[in-house]
């Protein structure tokens, strides 16, 4: 079982999440937002709307998990529901205070939750069992993993922009 300090940590960690990923896309335009480096990556943009909707999905987890455990847990193919969805059509602004909204309040129910719900489990679909501590420590990881990609992004752009650059000036017969 979890200690009240872990619980602590892992609740402050999550509700955190919302602040980081703002902080990462704050002054960064709308076209970088916009950039993708192929046809099967996802941009910033999308990257933020996904983070939202996964999120909306993980706090339903862990109502679940806490009210109801043993339920099944639905698995998602996340590449269809952005697609389907169409992430890019999305309010980016609106995707942020959708998670900032969710995490608000799914970390103050975390923080009255007993103890023993911690250990509770729901069944997902396609992973079996998934206890709420587990639940809370991999959405506090995904805004991470999210988080790098946004970074990569970045750089990707910031190389593609040079190589332009880059061609646009040997067109001209200047040194690239």
């Amino acid at each position: 079982m979890a200690t009240a300090q872990r619980i602590n940590e892992l609740i402050q960690a999550y509700a955190d999440g919302p602040d980081l990923l703002e902080s990462a896309v704050a002054e960064i335009p709308e076209d970088e937002r916009r950039f993708k480096p192929g046809p099967e990556h996802w941009s910033i943009y999308e990257n933020v709307v996904h983070v939202a909707e996964c999120d909306l999905i993980a706090a339903t987890r862990i109502r679940y998990v806490w009210a109801e455990p043993g339920k099944p847990l639905v698995a998602f193919d996340e590449t269809h529901w952005a697609r389907t969805m169409d992430y890019s059509a999305q309010s980016f602004e609106g995707s942020l205070a959708l998670l900032r909204a969710v995490r608000a309040t799914t970390a103050d129910m975390l923080r009255r939750a007993p103890a023993e719900a911690w250990g509770q489990s729901g069944m997902h679909t396609e992973l079996g069992p998934q206890s709420l501590e587990w639940i809370v420590e991999y959405f506090i990881n995904h805004v991470q993993y999210h988080l790098r990609t946004i970074a990569k992004r970045r750089r990707q752009y910031a190389e593609a922009r040079q190589a332009t650059a880059a061609s646009k000036g040997a067109g001209r017969g200047e040194p690239g």
